[in-house]
């Protein structure tokens, strides 16, 4: 029996994630008819864009999704990571106002001040592509957040395996 759009529980995160939306009800129906719906940033979030050339070249072997999800794992990152839609770039949320001190080379990070301080975000029940998806489980409160050092350690193992295969 197909559940009808309008009943699907979009859980804890979505709540979350839109309880600061000026229009909430207007990323809730996006969710619902399946698109990603578009928030902003700088708000319960600031958005690390980290190319997946980055953090694959931090992995040896097989470059799966669980062997991707593992690598986040091992450096402390457990949830609110997106996979892009074109599955070229991983969007991880931290905390408000990381953008302003962030200088991690290859990677970019938006804040309330960027021009385009908006992010389209999957409902937080899209786990598989295709399109947009979250890698790591969507967050329910700013605890579920990525860590910024925890990234940096991510950034930093590409970078060292890179050295090691010069």
């Amino acid at each position: 029996m197909m559940i009808p759009p309008m009943m699907v529980d979009l859980g804890g995160a979505a709540l979350w994630l839109v309880s600061r939306e000026r229009r909430p009800d207007d990323a809730r129906e996006s969710w619902r008819r399946g698109v990603a719906a578009t928030l902003q940033v700088g708000m319960h979030f600031d958005v690390v864009q980290v190319p997946s050339g980055i953090v694959e070249n931090g992995m040896c072997g097989v470059k799966d999704r669980a062997a991707i999800q593992n690598h986040f794992r091992a450096v402390g990152i457990t949830s609110a990571v997106i996979l892009s839609r074109t599955r070229t770039r991983y969007c991880l949320l931290v905390p408000p106002d990381t953008a302003q001190d962030w200088a991690e080379p290859g990677t970019q990070c938006i804040g309330r001040h960027h021009p385009t301080n908006y992010l389209g975000v999957p409902a937080p029940t899209r786990r598989e592509p295709p399109g947009a998806h979250w890698l790591m489980p969507a967050p329910e409160d700013n605890g579920m957040l990525c860590d910024p050092a925890n990234i940096r350690l991510l950034v930093g193992k590409a970078g060292r395996r890179q050295g090691q295969t010069r």
